[in-house]
C-alpha cells in the first residue's frame, strides 16, 4: 500500500506488526526507516526512534487502531517530528529490538514493510 504525504506537513505514519511468537511486552525500542534504494537493507544503526502502539491492550492510546500493533512515526519539518523527507518514493523498514528471554539473546530484528511513502 503506498501513503502520500505533503513534504511541508507533518504527519503520523504506522506500519502494523504481526507477531509469529512473542509480543508487545517483549519489545524495548522500535524505529523506523525509509530509503529511495528498496535493494539495500539498513544497517541498525540507520533507523530513526519511533514510537510502539499497541492497539490490542491499550486501544484507548490517541494513536492505536483498535487490535493493531503499530511502529508510529511522526514525519514532517515541524519541531518534534521524528525525521523529515523531501520529495520521493521511499521504500519502509522497521527495527524490532526485543528483550532476552532466559538464555536467548535479545534480537534486532529488520523487516521491509510492504508499504511504500510517497513524498510530494
Amino acid at each position: 500500500m503506498a501513503a502520500e504525504i505533503y513534504h511541508t506537513a507533518t504527519e503520523y505514519v504506522s506500519h502494523a506488526l504481526t507477531f509469529t511468537r512473542g509480543g508487545p511486552t517483549q519489545v524495548t525500542s522500535v524505529g523506523v526507516h525509509y530509503a529511495t534504494d528498496p535493494d539495500t537493507v539498513p544497517a541498525v544503526a540507520d533507523f530513526t526512534p519511533a514510537q510502539l502502539i499497541d492497539g490490542v491492550t491499550n486501544p484507548t492510546d490517541p494513536l492505536a487502531q483498535t487490535g493493531v500493533v503499530d511502529v508510529v512515526a511522526l514525519i514532517g519539518p515541524e519541531v518534534g517530528a521524528d525525521l523529515a523527507l523531501t520529495a520521493g518514493t521511499y521504500t519502509c523498514w522497521v527495527l524490532i529490538e526485543t528483550q532476552a528471554v532466559g538464555d536467548l539473546p535479545g534480537e534486532q530484528i529488520i523487516r521491509k514493510t510492504p508499504d511504500t511513502l510517497v513524498v510530494l
